[in-house]
């Protein structure tokens, strides 16, 4: 954590893919910031000269322990260590701490606040950066920047477990059943999707990418491997998930090869006017655009809705990701393609989750890698690489066999 003071105000724009918020930094006041924060801040030039003091605040914040509070007290708990996937790690914590009698408040960073709307037993939600002196308000420090993200080493415990031991909380003292939490949703957060739950076609998730590169396979083998699925079950309305931070090949590599995502082909007679262009339906795809007709390209309109239309499908296929983790606060059916991380060390509390992890094609795995770029120990290749070994030995038809199994 980090304190800034500007010597001059200054406006700045954070943004994630549920949202954002810009704020106005005021002159001379002392603000409170994670370390990726600042690490991107201080990449700007105008951030740079307007900045007076920066100081690194860990020492100013207690180690917090369950045994060193008492009921009533304020506890502002933040995970700034990653994606969705950690704040909803994060959510069995916070239920906990409540449980435990302590007023619990939550510091997110810019579009993490609405992974926590709706808990009845969370006191309040907070956006770092935050004011100095509006955090000292709260009695205890609940602060993790890096759970596990930052830890490569084989031996790291899942990271629920390791929260709970840092705060001390032995997790061999809770029960699986505690370190799971299901979301609460408003009526129209469950509704706005509802045409996909009365369909007469099964509906399923198709997580189409990770945040990070390293964990997923890259657009074309993405679209090949929907495509393959597709077609073995063709009951079956796959709705292929993006945001506007995936790459737009992603989506695009579904666009159907015939019609080029049009829906419509040139005829191949033409009449008597040689100069006149007739179309006709494309026959690849029905005119539906895509590479098979039971898929759909779908940006979701709202995150939490998008997770409310989770508990209904018949079963996500996913990267690691954050669809893993949705699907497993509400026991939906799940299969997962793992690569860098061992399943057995994110997903053991999740019962419908069923992983596809093939670490003997990699001696080093696993790696635990959460970087952008593969390390640098990854078996080299002729070429440049664009997919890890272990992600890369998941065949098709594994993948088809495992949908049949588990599927609702």
């Amino acid at each position: 954590m980090n304190l800034i003071t500007f010597g001059e105000p200054i406006t700045v724009a954070f943004r994630k893919s549920a949202g954002g918020s810009t704020v106005t930094f005021e002159a001379g006041r002392e603000y409170l910031l994670a370390n990726s924060q600042i690490e991107r801040l201080l990449k700007d030039e105008n951030v740079q000269r307007k900045s007076y003091k920066i100081s690194k605040a860990d020492m100013r914040i207690p180690n917090f322990n369950v045994r060193a509070a008492k009921k009533g007290d304020r506890v502002l708990l933040y995970n700034g260590s990653g994606g969705y996937g950690d704040q909803i790690m994060t959510w069995p914590v916070a239920h906990l701490l409540a449980k435990f009698g302590f007023d619990v408040h939550i510091l997110t960073d810019p579009g993490n606040n609405v992974c926590w709307w709706n808990f009845p037993w969370i006191k309040s939600l907070q956006t770092i950066p935050i004011l100095w002196e509006h955090a000292k308000m709260f009695d205890h420090f609940c602060i993790f920047e890096a759970v596990i993200n930052m830890d490569e080493h084989q031996d790291q415990g899942h990271p629920l477990d390791v929260m709970l031991n840092k705060i001390g909380i032995d997790p061999q003292t809770v029960t699986p059943e505690e370190k799971l939490v299901r979301p609460v949703f408003t009526y129209s957060e469950t509704s706005a999707l509802q045409g996909f739950k009365v369909t007469e076609r099964k509906v399923a998730l198709y997580q189409l990418a990770s945040a990070n590169p390293v964990r997923c396979y890259p657009p074309s083998d993405s679209a090949f491997l929907i495509q393959k699925i597709a077609e073995a079950f063709p009951d079956t309305h796959w709705l292929c998930l993006y945001d506007e931070f995936v790459p737009k090949a992603y989506a695009e590599m579904l666009n159907c090869k015939e019609c080029k995502g049009t829906g419509m082909v040139p005829a191949a007679d033409k009449g008597a006017d040689e100069k006149a262009t007739k179309t006709i339906q494309c026959p690849a795809c029905g005119g539906t655009k895509y590479l098979a007709k039971n898929v759909e390209p779908f940006c979701a309109p709202n995150l939490r809705e998008l997770w409310a239309l989770t508990e209904h499908v018949s079963v996500v296929v996913s990267p690691d990701s954050m669809m893993v983790h949705v699907a497993g606060a509400f026991g939906t059916p799940c299969v997962g393609m793992w690569g860098p991380v061992s399943p057995e060390r994110r997903t053991c509390y999740y019962k419908g989750h069923n992983a596809i992890f093939h670490r003997e094609f990699c001696p080093h795995s696993p790696c635990f890698v959460y970087s952008a770029a593969f390390p640098k120990y990854c078996p080299p290749r002729p070429s440049a690489r664009t997919t890890c070994d272990v992600l890369a030995g998941i065949s098709p038809e594994e993948v088809i066999e495992m949908v049949k199994k588990v599927r609702r």
